[in-house]
């Protein structure tokens, strides 16, 4: 989580003047599944903070960057937005998984 974190710091600081590059074709792992295809948002497997911390920020989906950055850094569920609470729950996590993440690490 906390590459997730430092990396939508970053591309904010930069404002999006990088280029992604595209995965290589058929270049998927278990946990790399896509749910929805049409989202483009992952389905987590297991420890939803483990399965996050494990794809470095370059290797998300537009959508899944979308969620990442609208969320706190820090913030306990409760003091979560609506939007907030949306994209957390959209990436996997639940008001137990998102609080058993420490809050340096969100």
């Amino acid at each position: 989580m906390k590459k997730l974190v430092y990396m939508l710091a970053l591309a904010v600081f930069s404002n999006g003047l990088y280029a992604e590059s595209a995965p290589a074709a058929g270049a998927t792992t278990p946990t790399e599944k896509i749910a929805d295809a049409k989202t483009g948002v992952r389905t987590p497997t297991g420890d939803v903070s483990k399965f996050w911390d494990e794809i470095d920020w370059n290797d998300l989906s537009a959508e899944e960057k979308k969620l990442w950055s609208v969320l706190s850094d820090g913030a306990s569920w409760n003091k979560l937005s609506n939007e907030e609470r949306a994209a957390a729950t959209a990436l996997g996590f639940n008001k137990k998984s998102w609080n058993s993440v420490p809050a340096k690490a969100k």
